[in-house]
């Protein structure tokens, strides 16, 4: 899309959006409820089309994309909708003496409009998960899915036209560029997956409008393999963390710890 179109619709699409978070400040849970119910139905129903387009991206297998991605997403959506009247109702807080005569409670509000850039190594269960919690809290969305996994992006979009109005979410599909013009935005909330190099980029532009992030960002990960631990045990879940997804998680573990006595029969078990 050509730099000023790209401009040109999202601020039409943004400032359509900052108009509905009046709207959405006073949805009820029951209303919120319904949103992630039509989404976690959706989820179930092209169960196979999530499939293919992890397959098409980058070869994921149809069992760890059940795993790693549509559980997430399903398991999330039915959490959500059990515990959110709970989480929306006002919490009784202590009065200070202060103001006898009166009652004290926090009052839980939605923060606005949200911006959601997702990574490519978990696309689907990375871009639709924090749109749960953004639905459940009574957010505008604007999700950027990752430009290097184009079929599940597609898919995201194509999900989003068929449930909700722009007004509500949004997909921008793209690259650098897109994420640029995003970043421009006055959002109210970010919420970004990926590397620190980039998530530092992030935040600098949320403080430019004093909004809030949220960054889950990589690292490395190490593994403390106690003198007394079941070393086969350990190969085992060590392995099998390592390996899903070729590695490529934010928590898989980069290097093990462990007692020189056990180094050689740890790498046996392994």
């Amino acid at each position: 899309m050509e730099p000023e179109l790209l401009k040109t619709q999202l601020n039409e699409v943004f400032e359509l959006q900052k108009e509905y978070t009046l709207a959405l400040r006073t949805s009820t849970a029951e209303q919120r409820i319904a949103l992630i119910r039509r989404l976690h139905d959706w989820i179930l129903e092209h169960r196979q089309d999530i499939r293919d387009a992890l397959f098409a991206d980058f070869r994921k297998p149809n069992i760890e994309t059940d795993i790693t991605e549509i559980y997430p997403a399903v398991s999330e959506a039915r959490h959500t909708i059990k515990n959110l009247k709970g989480w929306m109702r006002a919490k009784r807080m202590p009065t200070p003496v202060t103001f006898l005569g009166t009652n004290s409670h926090i009052q839980f509000e939605p923060k606005g409009a949200s911006l959601i850039i997702a990574p490519w190594n978990y696309p689907f269960n990375l871009a639709i998960c924090p749109l749960i919690s953004a639905l459940s809290a009574g957010c505008t969305v604007i999700i950027k899915p990752s430009e290097m996994t184009p079929n599940t992006s597609a898919l995201i979009k194509k999900m989003m036209d068929e449930l909700f109005e722009p007004k509500h979410v949004f997909v921008l599909e793209g690259g650098l560029e897109a994420s640029q013009v995003l970043l421009a935005k006055p959002f109210d909330h970010i919420f970004f997956t990926g590397s620190p190099a980039v998530g530092k980029i992030v935040m600098r532009a949320a403080s430019e409008h004093l909004g809030s992030v949220t960054l889950e960002l990589g690292g490395k990960s190490p593994v403390v393999i106690a003198k007394d631990a079941d070393l086969k045990d350990a190969a085992r879940k060590i392995v099998s963390t390592k390996f899903i997804n070729c590695g490529q998680t934010c928590v898989a573990p980069d290097f093990v710890l462990i007692h020189a006595s056990k180094r050689d029969e740890f790498v046996e078990q392994l």
